[in-house]
């Protein structure tokens, strides 16, 4: 499971946090992206922390292709909630049906009517009544917390090939090619999908033919620094072509499948 919690501050900033860490893969674009999208923001309003316990308590982490999938998917359902918050408040102060109201440019107003309407900052005031109560049933503030704990796992799925020259006499191997078929469902930013899927290679291509632990005889680590520890460079990676098919996945609300391991995994067995 991952959990999130959203908060439209009154300057307008939008705060989001997650107890799934980041090791870069893009995290503060895509569920900035995800929550900017709900309430109508621009990405750069939204100020995104990632895996700190002082920020949100409760978490598992990054690994097995979860970011997107399992936190993203809370980051969405955490900002569905401000949403409604927002448009059930501004229907009030605005005398409008919630459903004549749009959210953009981080404001709410009635839809025709630009005038009528008020920044999600000033609605942020509004939201906390200082000198009055709070209505039976509601909740101070334009914030929520939303977790997601999906019943089973999605990978995705996609076919990779490359053409490769080998020189048997040097014991070496220069890829000519490589091309990646690739389906991880729903696409929320494809420069971090291409990102991660050219990075993947890269790993694959080191686990399967630079990398290796050596050990002497007593079982010391005999390369335990990247100095002696032979790792693919920009000069072994080639640039990867990639066709992207997108099969939402029915299990999450986003459509998302993990992108992440999908790009390392195939490519040892490519290699053999």
């Amino acid at each position: 499971y991952e959990g999130a919690r959203v908060t439209v501050e009154p300057s307008g900033v939008v705060r989001v946090a997650t107890g799934g860490g980041t090791q870069g893969q893009g995290h503060f674009t895509t569920f900035a992206q995800l929550v900017a999208q709900q309430l109508g923001v621009e990405v750069g309003q939204v100020r995104v922390v990632t895996g700190d316990t002082r920020e949100f308590n409760w978490g598992t982490g990054t690994f097995a292709s979860r970011g997107a999938v399992v936190a993203g998917s809370a980051c969405h359902a955490a900002a569905v909630k401000v949403r409604e918050k927002i448009l059930t408040l501004a229907a009030s102060l605005l005398q409008a049906a919630p459903e004549s109201l749009v959210l953009e440019g981080g404001r709410v107003q009635v839809r025709g009517a630009p005038e009528r309407g008020m920044t999600l900052g000033e609605l942020a005031i509004k939201a906390n009544p200082l000198r009055g109560a709070v209505t039976p049933g509601t909740e101070p503030g334009l914030e929520a917390t939303a977790y997601f704990g999906p019943d089973r796992g999605n990978a995705a799925n996609g076919v990779h090939a490359m053409i490769v020259e080998v020189d048997a006499e040097a014991a070496t191997v220069e890829i000519k090619r490589y091309v990646v078929v690739h389906d991880c469902g729903t696409i929320i930013n494809p420069m971090v999908v291409e990102a991660q899927v050219q990075g993947g290679v890269a790993h694959g291509i080191g686990n399967a033919f630079f990398e290796q632990l050596i050990f002497d005889a007593n079982g010391q680590l005999m390369n335990a620094s990247f100095m002696d520890y032979l790792l693919p460079t920009a000069l072994d990676v080639p640039a990867v072509e990639m066709a992207h098919i997108e099969t939402p996945s029915p299990l999450n609300p986003l459509g998302t499948k993990g992108v992440g391991e999908a790009g390392a995994i195939p490519t040892g067995a490519l290699f053999a």
